[in-house]
């Protein structure tokens, strides 16, 4: 029984620990079943819901991108000269880490030596024992890094010093038409060309794309993909470096001769098409360090008397290079003068307001709506024809003219001819002009606009407005930029022919005006505008600086196109402030304006048409007569009609002056020739006579040639050298200073210009 009894309690505990087992079992499997569902969902999750997201995250820590910089388009002047390009530079770095104790000495002076960095800031980086990249100059050129390599192959100190090559932004021209190209930055060009057509330069960067494991290495992978860089387009602009260049020399001239105190600046530009051959502000800082400020600017940091460091001597210095920066053809504005009235003798003639042989009368002055308002003339110039009151730049003629114009129908004009809005310039920061309202444009205001005051336009619309003139009466927009170019050279977009024309006055009334123009270098106030050979139609400018404290202060000007039969060109020259004794436009600004047309028109291959009084003016290029006989010098020297004289006996031409080479004027020229019998040597060495120079300066040009011709001199004229007015004109300086002895017949340069009858001061 007893048996029995724990029989029955085995069995009960058996029973009892299988249902325990059981539910364990159950409880186990639920909990199996569960993570596997939760395993499963999660992998379904992770194969299919978010296969993707997953599969962009392996790519991300597997794939690598490398860029391919694309390479920025370069910029061109019409004859496809360099004005920014890509250079390859380099930057030299060490590895301070790999290099041994006993090097650091060499290293530091070799590379201080090749690359003038100071050598205490290379050794002091060759301390930095953990570092592997030490930059010791950036931006080196080929032949430094050529010698940089030559000195790691001698000194075996390959895995020590190492170049990496890069690209720099270059300007060949340096300065010329600086405020034009632009400068690019670190994210792009920061004004000029290169910030308006930045896009356009810029072009799309490229990629590599390919798979490596952690160790960095190279793994097979299908989405090993390179994509191609697109490079920028090249610019072909319509500068000619070579106009550039007269165009600079000669306001470089003004601006030192005429002491401007607010710069100089001046346009070239085609009369029929817009395009702008030259643009310059005589601040020309180099591109390739457009951060350091040209001389003149430095000067008015130092004299600030502010403290380097400063906030109010950093806050000078970056408004001085922002100055320095700024294009003044486009972004700044003043008042015209009087070569804004081409622009009213334009409407008054084109309306029939008035005709060239309209008679008026100028008093020296004109009352309106009670107003007094002078002419330069104080005297007046009486009763004359308008064409006439246009030559002398008479004020009381044009307020008389857009009288008799209208107020409503001169402004229509004024709209027409562009200066209520922008040209259109494909350059940034092109201002506005500073205009009246047309509901406060009264008689007075028509008046004082009539010869450029009381408004104010920037040089590119006063340039534009004047070709408008020259050209048959078409408006055209002004632009830089002929063409674009892919890599291959090919245009791609060309903008020659997309500058709108609108006409607004009529062909006749141009042609018309140009006469009328030209005969005012002949004999009105543009004398100095005069060019021999060339037909040069101008309009000499002076206005008053009316919004400055100092009420002296005068803006000096010129505009002309010539040759004004046929225009080619049209000329601006700009003299803000200048601090000579005379501030008229006539004095400050028509001889370089003569000179940018004179050398640019023949640049450009247009041939002269000389007057007869002009061929008596000519000059005349000693040749070498001593290898020819004499009878061929006679013939020669006759033809070209000047004089001769020999010295010695024979027929042996051993000896001359002028010397071969000399520029003198044909007027009352003579060539002395030594001589001697055919096949002997002279008997002594050439001794001339000689003469001493006398003092011509400030006469005038005819007394000069009649003192210096009969003296013995040989005379050459540059300036104003027409016979009408040159003969008149002033000589301002002579190229030999009173008192020298020189040899007979030696050439006295005299440069000529007129300096009274060319005063147009409102």
């Amino acid at each position: 029984m007893g048996a029995r009894l724990k029989i029955e309690r085995n069995l009960q505990n058996m029973k009892q620990w299988s249902k325990s087992i059981y539910a364990r079992t159950i409880f186990i499997l639920t909990v199996v079943l569960v993570v596997a569902g939760i395993l499963i969902a999660n992998l379904f999750d992770l194969q299919v819901v978010k296969y993707d997201y997953y599969l962009g995250k392996v790519l991300d820590n597997l794939i690598q991108e490398n860029v391919i910089k694309a390479e920025r388009g370069a910029i061109y002047d019409r004859n496809m000269q360099a004005l920014a390009m890509n250079i390859t530079t380099y930057r030299i770095f060490v590895s301070p880490a790999d290099i041994k104790e006993e090097d650091r000495d060499t290293v530091a002076k070799g590379l201080s030596d090749i690359l003038q960095v100071d050598y205490e800031d290379i050794y002091k980086k060759l301390l930095k024992v953990t570092r592997k990249d030490e930059t010791i100059k950036k931006d080196v050129d080929k032949d430094t890094a050529d010698e940089v390599r030559r000195f790691i192959d001698k000194n075996n100190f390959v895995g020590q010093i190492y170049l990496e090559a890069g690209s720099k932004r270059y300007y060949p021209y340096e300065n010329s038409a600086a405020q034009v190209i632009g400068y690019l930055g670190t994210d792009g060009g920061l004004f000029g060309l290169e910030l308006q057509y930045n896009e356009q330069l810029t072009g799309t960067d490229g990629k590599y794309i390919t798979a490596r494991n952690a160790k960095n290495q190279s793994m097979p992978s299908k989405y090993d993909s390179k994509i191609d860089p697109k490079n920028g387009y090249g610019l072909v602009t319509t500068l000619d470096m070579n106009i550039q260049a007269i165009l600079e020399n000669y306001l470089e001239q003004t601006y030192k001769e005429n002491l401007a105190g607010n710069n100089v600046c001046g346009i070239v530009m085609d009369v029929e098409t817009g395009a702008i051959y030259a643009m310059a502000t005589n601040w020309g800082f180099d591109l390739n360090s457009p951060f350091t400020l040209t001389d003149e600017y430095a000067d008015e940091l130092k004299f600030s008397g502010l403290s380097a460091g400063t906030e109010e001597y950093n806050e000078l210095k970056w408004s001085l290079i922002y100055s320095m920066w700024r294009n003044k053809c486009v972004s700044e504005t003043y008042e015209p003068g009087s070569t804004f009235k081409i622009v009213t003798s334009a409407i008054a003639l084109e309306t029939g307001a008035v005709t060239p042989e309209t008679r008026m009368t100028c008093t020296g002055g004109l009352t309106v709506a009670g107003t007094h308002i002078s002419c330069h003339k104080k005297t007046g110039h009486g009763e004359n024809s308008f064409s006439y009151l246009l030559q002398q730049s008479c004020n009381p003629a044009m307020m008389q003219a857009a009288a008799l114009v209208g107020k409503d129908t001169f402004w229509k004009y004024f709209e027409e001819f562009g200066y209520t809005g922008k040209t259109g310039i494909d350059l940034p920061g092109e201002a506005s002009g500073i205009n009246h309202k047309l509901s406060n444009f009264n008689a007075v205001e028509l008046a004082t606009s009539s010869f450029g005051q009381t408004f104010k336009t920037t040089p590119i619309q006063q340039i534009t407005a004047v070709c408008a003139v020259a050209n048959g009466g078409y408006m055209v927009t002004p632009h830089v930029v002929e063409s674009l170019l892919d890599d291959q050279g090919n245009v791609v977009v060309s903008y020659a022919d997309k500058t709108a024309k609108r006409q607004i006055i009529s062909e006749e009334v141009g042609k018309e005006l140009a006469e009328i123009l030209a005969e005012g270098v002949i004999s009105g106030v543009a004398k100095n505008a005069y060019v021999a050979g060339y037909n040069v139609a101008a309009k000499t400018g002076t206005s008053e600086k009316r919004d400055e404290e100092d009420k002296t202060l005068r803006v000096g000007s010129t505009v002309a196109f010539a040759p004004a039969d046929d225009p080619k060109i049209a000329v601006l020259i700009i003299v803000d402030e200048p601090g000579s004794s005379v501030k008229s436009g006539g004095t400050v600004a028509a001889p370089y304006v003569a000179g940018v047309v004179d050398e640019t028109l023949q640049y450009l291959g247009v041939g002269r048409n000389y007057t007869e009084e002009e061929l008596a003016l000519r000059s005349y290029d000693v040749p070498d007569f001593t290898s020819m006989t004499l009878n061929d010098a006679r013939i020669q020297i006759q033809k070209a009609g000047l004089k001769y004289e020999l010295i010695g006996e024979g027929d042996t031409i051993y000896g001359q002056l002028p010397a071969q080479g000399s520029r003198m004027q044909i007027e009352g020229g003579r060539i002395y020739l030594y001589v001697c019998p055919a096949g002997e040597e002279p008997a002594e060495p050439i001794q001339p006579s000689e003469v001493t120079v006398p003092y011509v300066t400030g006469y005038k040009v005819s007394a000069a040639l009649t003192t210096l011709i009969s003296g013995g001199f040989n005379v050459q004229i540059t300036g104003s050298v027409n016979y009408e007015a040159g003969t008149g004109a002033t000589v301002i300086s002579q190229s030999i200073p009173q008192g020298r002895k020189v040899p007979i017949g030696t050439v006295i340069i005299l440069e000529s210009r007129h300096t009274d009858g060319v005063e147009d001061n409102n």
